[in-house]
């Protein structure tokens, strides 16, 4: 996930994706709603730790222009399921695949905030070039396609 992929190998876009960042109602509610990004330092953020990406760094795209913002809040962990649990609970702000958060979105359970940052969560099939003529990758890459098409977001 995501558009760092890497130089020595083969790479196609399965779906596009992004991730956003949201709250519970009545988190934002008792903390206030977040009107830029430096408003972030004063809330309690639910730091996912992923790949090699800077622990407590978000880095976000707000009309084609990447900034970034240090986060930080009283928990954080590996993974994304704990972090979206601890959202939902009223524990704070959470940068999330809009995969994991649409539903939750729709029903109102969560709040999307600064909805002109996003982060890039685009879903790749990644393979090296010597498997390129492969029927079967081609194969599984089509199913692949197929499938996630069916999971789209936009």
């Amino acid at each position: 996930m995501g558009d760092d992929l890497p130089g020595q190998h083969l790479g196609r876009k399965l779906v596009s994706n992004r991730r956003v960042l949201c709250a519970t109602p009545d988190y934002l509610e008792r903390r206030g709603v977040p009107q830029s990004l430096d408003d972030l330092k004063d809330h309690d953020c639910l730091v996912l730790k992923e790949r090699n990406n800077a622990f407590g760094v978000w880095e976000l795209t707000k009309d084609g222009q990447q900034e970034s913002v240090r986060v930080s809040g009283p928990l954080s962990s590996n993974n994304g399921e704990i972090v979206l649990e601890w959202a939902l609970s009223g524990g704070g702000v959470l940068l999330r695949s809009m995969w994991d958060v649409k539903p939750m979105l729709e029903q109102g359970r969560l709040v999307q905030v600064l909805h002109e940052y996003t982060q890039s969560a685009n879903v790749w099939a990644v393979y090296p070039t010597r498997l390129s003529q492969s029927a079967k990758l081609r194969v599984c890459v089509e199913f692949l396609e197929e499938y996630f098409r069916e999971l789209s977001v936009e």
